[in-house]
């Protein structure tokens, strides 16, 4: 670079909050993880009969997620769980945007228009999952099955886009040869993909031969495809720790940017602002 080369560093301090992003990470998936998994066993060892009831009235074994997670006390563990593990997620989904928007150099020039608008639309597709996460918990089956249902088909769609959006994404703003965490998290995201659709197609089969077959034990196998989703999708999202393991949520004081040239800090003169005085580094800042 060359002599006249500026950079601009803020000045973090007064830190009162300071967490690490691999503590939000395992919070944040373990509220729904373990809540879906008390919802589950309660249901099945207190409400078994009631849980496993459907329209049909064919065997059932396996209750779907709404089910136990609609009946009463279950479901305020799994709405306060989902609610508080939300707005997270949501900083989650901005933190990604710019953690691949740093990395559009990477990019052939002529294909950074299409890099950006992929962004945008896997944001969105992010935040509609997250969203529709949102409404198909306090909008229960029971209170209304057709809002429910069209909110959980939005989910899927998005969620399945995300998936797959996100994973292209991820290797094509790589370098040609990962490092081992990259390599790790590609593969989980790979992974995790290929099993939710898997478990999807399940899904879809498995509905039409419950719905309009009535076939024993049927909207079982529905059931256990929807935990399969529903397990596979936060191991998804819990890769996203391999990304911003090096990263912290704080809460601080940021001080206006300062310039540096060729690692000197450059400060401005309040009484002329045009013109910098420069201030050399002592010791060992690396700044």
């Amino acid at each position: 670079m060359g002599s006249d080369t500026v950079a601009k560093k803020e000045s973090i301090h007064g830190t009162m909050l300071r967490i690490h992003f691999a503590r939000i990470a395992f919070v944040t998936v373990s509220l729904p993880a373990f809540s879906l998994l008390f919802c589950f066993l309660s249901g099945i060892m207190f409400r078994f009969y009631d849980v496993n009831d459907t329209v049909c009235q064919v065997i059932n074994v396996i209750p779907s997620i709404s089910a136990v997670t609609g009946i009463l006390p279950q479901a305020y563990v799994w709405r306060i769980c989902i609610g508080l593990h939300a707005t997270p997620r949501f900083a989650v989904g901005i933190m990604y945007y710019n953690y691949y928007m740093e990395r559009l150099h990477l990019i052939s020039s002529k294909h950074q228009s299409l890099y950006r608008n992929l962004l945008r639309l896997n944001f969105w597709l992010y935040t509609i999952e997250n969203s529709c996460l949102v409404g198909v918990t306090y909008i229960s089956n029971k209170e209304n099955y057709p809002i429910h249902e069209k909110i959980f088909v939005v989910f899927m769609v998005a969620s399945n886009c995300y998936m797959l959006l996100n994973t292209i994404i991820y290797r094509w703003s790589r370098e040609a040869t990962m490092s081992s965490s990259e390599q790790l998290s590609y593969k989980i995201k790979k992974w995790m993909f290929i099993a939710i659709i898997s478990a999807t197609a399940g899904l879809i089969f498995f509905f039409i031969r419950h719905r309009f077959f009535c076939t024993p034990f049927a909207f079982s196998y529905f059931s256990a495809c929807e935990y399969v989703i529903a397990y596979t999708n936060m191991t998804y999202h819990l890769s996203g720790y391999l990304e911003f393991q090096d990263y912290y949520f704080i809460a601080a004081l940021v001080s206006p940017a300062k310039e540096t040239k060729n690692g000197d800090a450059v400060t401005v003169d309040e009484g002329s602002p045009r013109k910098p005085v420069l201030r050399r580094r002592t010791g060992d800042n690396s700044l």
